[in-house]
């Protein structure tokens, strides 16, 4: 066993949650932290707990609540200088300051420390970025990633230390923390001669070109987990958005390298990630997209599929499906129609005549007899409205992948046992012909009245108004404990007016992420097969077509861009006859044609600032007279963004159009 020098230790750990929910992940970690802690200080960086108390009362010391002023850095300056005070930090040989961002230890806190302190190393953390251009903020410094610092006397009694925190202010907002604390501590305390060093080893993924350094512990989770000693999953990445950098490692991996060779239950990660983030990043950026092939014919007295009927011209091919499974389920089949009642009796299955909505069917469902319910429609198959194929092709892409044969449904029922985080399964969406200019789902227009859904049943769900659900449908499966908790809901809320919403394909994703679950999409391995071919299609022309229009560029989020400065520009070219454009960095230069009408362009104070930008007048923001008419387009990353914003606004400047 590693041995750990024996020295007197703080820990201040501090955690933030949208919910005031203590997940257990967070007991964990101080509970493995607790034998090499002598003192446990947690901050709260919110008024109270409504949930997992327990987490933070069996192993903390004293507990702290402040408002989320300044983020986790203004909570660990309150910390030092006020809740402790600087008198009682003399006493401790080290202090540890830690944030909630992160899933583990996977090895032994023991071992990570014994290493850490063999070194002649003043500071350190579990991993550092190498110098890195981010931006247009030019070279920003190497720096230890702020999640967890381990300060050593005598660095932590020096006059430095106290008075870095002590003169710290509260930064607003979180690009800020990032820029001004996170990058700038490691060099800060280096300028006095400090010595640092990390955990991980990062050195294998450094490069000398600094605009591709990149965060290894975000795009390279497994590899760093597995092979380059960093004992920590970090919680933000697991949603990342992959256009900014693309990594064929899918976080999942990472997941299950944890629960296969590491004692930690990933049961905490998948709680609190399933809870916290949105369910639509998740199902992209974990691969929650199943290819399956049929698997043995045997009964699942389990399962029942519910199959709501409308379309005579549709039977005789949902006859042939159904014909396929009935023996190895429940097969109830729903209509209001006498005629199609007639004809599937007459086939020898049970019929529903009813006219109630499918929330109302499914909330009817013995879910003590059935785990797994499948609800699935039938679809217009007839060339009244679309050609007859295009109909088709779009009950296909239903009925293939949900219900294909007795095989396929054990397949799907064996997907649910072996992934416990998956409540629902949808369909693919479909990409085709008049569908695949639904790909958004309308959302936008419906986000409103989905936010008060969820309000109204007293859910919470991850929602974002620019960030469409997983899928829109009312053909899925689902685990009946979803169910059940719907029925909850439906006891404490106005039951007839929610039964009454017509969102309900809007809401199923919230529901399943309410009930502690995560959905997914699944596809027969035929329907994969060519599904996958037309992606690559309908990619390579879009892309051409852009290219043709815009040129060549390295990404897509370049392209995406273009088409947010266009509509800058035309927003604020429209409203104002002077308008200027803040930045002459990249973005700038990818989109000149689009901006180079405007009467000059602004940097910020103190940079290096040529006299014209392609011809075109170079200011300060200090030269720029305030004139209540003129407006200014940022073509500026997100990270500056912000900063900038908040120079306009001091200055009187609030007619500014943003890209990000």
């Amino acid at each position: 066993m590693d041995e750990v020098i024996n020295m007197k230790r703080l820990l201040i750990y501090l955690t933030y949650d949208r919910q005031n929910i203590i997940d257990d992940y967070i007991g964990y970690f101080l509970r493995s932290m607790r034998p090499i802690a002598d003192s446990i200080v947690v901050v709260c960086n919110m008024s109270r707990i409504e949930k997992g108390f327990y987490n933070l009362l069996l192993y903390a010391d004293s507990i702290h609540y402040r408002e989320n002023k300044g983020l986790d850095c203004g909570g660990f300056k309150d910390a030092l200088c006020d809740f402790i005070g600087w008198e009682q930090i003399k006493e401790y040989d080290e202090v540890i300051l830690a944030n909630d961002s992160f899933y583990g230890p996977f090895d032994s806190i023991n071992k990570i420390f014994s290493e850490m302190e063999s070194r002649s190393v003043d500071f350190w953390g579990l991993m550092k970025r190498g110098p890195g251009k981010y931006g247009s903020t030019g070279s920003d410094p190497e720096h230890i990633l702020s999640f967890f610092y381990v300060f050593q006397a005598p660095l932590i009694h020096s006059a430095e230390f106290q008075s870095y925190w002590e003169d710290m202010p509260y930064y607003k907002d979180y690009m800020t923390v990032v820029k001004e604390y996170e990058r700038q501590l490691t060099r800060h305390f280096a300028s006095y001669g400090y010595v640092y060093d990390t955990y991980a080893d990062t050195a294998p993924n450094e490069t000398s070109n600094l605009k591709n350094q990149f965060f290894q512990c975000d795009y390279l989770s497994f590899e760093m987990i597995a092979k380059r000693n960093f004992p920590f999953l970090k919680r933000k990445q697991l949603s990342y958005n992959t256009l900014y950098f693309q990594t064929q490692e899918n976080p999942i991996l990472s997941i299950e390298y944890i629960d296969k060779f590491t004692d930690y239950d990933t049961a905490l990660i998948w709680k609190n990630l399933i809870r916290t983030q949105h369910p639509t990043n998740l199902q992209r950026s974990l691969g929650l997209q199943y290819i399956l092939e049929d698997s043995e014919k045997k009964r699942h007295d389990n399962v029942i599929i519910c199959v709501r009927v409308d379309w005579l011209n549709g039977a005789d091919t949902v006859s042939e499906y159904l014909e396929r499974i009935k023996d190895v389920c429940d097969v109830r089949i729903i209509t209001d129609n006498e005629e199609l009642r007639e004809y599937y009796h007459k086939k020898g299955f049970e019929v529903v005549l009813s006219k109630e909505e499918d929330i109302r069917i499914i909330c009817s469902i013995d879910t003590a007899n059935y785990e797994y319910i499948c609800l699935i429609h039938d679809t217009d198959l007839s060339s009244d409205q679309i050609p007859s194929c295009t109909g088709k092709s779009y009950f296909f892409n239903i009925w293939e992948n949900l219900i294909k044969n007795a095989g396929y449904i054990d397949s799907v029922t064996n997907l649910f046992g072996s992934k416990p985080y998956i409540g629902m399964l949808m369909h693919p969406v479909p990409i085709f012909s008049t569908w695949i200019s639904r790909l958004n789902f309308e959302w936008g227009q419906h986000f409103d009245d989905v936010k008060r859904g969820l309000t109204d049943l007293g859910m919470h769900a991850v929602i974002d108004a620019s960030i469409p659900p997983v899928q829109v449908t009312d053909n899925f499966w689902l685990r009946s404990e979803v169910i059940n908790v719907l029925k909850e809901k439906f006891q404490t809320t106005s039951c007839e007016y929610i039964l009454s919403l017509d969102i309900w394909d809007y809401l199923w994703t919230c529901i399943v992420q309410d009930s502690g679950y995560l959905t997914g999409i699944v596809e027969s391995t035929f329907y994969a097969t060519m599904n996958e071919a037309n992606y690559h299609y309908y990619l390579r022309t879009l892309m051409d077509w852009l290219e043709k229009r815009y040129g060549y560029h390295r990404n897509l989020y370049e392209f995406e861009e273009i088409l947010r400065v266009q509509e800058a520009v035309q927003l604020c070219a429209g409203r104002h006859k002077e308008w200027y454009v803040y930045g002459t960095g990249e973005i700038a230069e990818r989109c000149f044609e689009w901006i180079q009408n405007a009467c000059g362009f602004i940097i910020s104070d103190g940079q290096i600032k040529s006299e014209s930008f392609h011809g075109r007048p170079v200011m300060y923001l200090s030269e720029l007279q305030r004139k209540d008419e003129f407006g200014v387009v940022l073509c500026l990353s997100r990270e500056n963004q912000d900063f900038v914003v908040e120079l306009l606004k001091e200055k009187g400047i609030n007619h500014y159009y943003v890209i990000n």
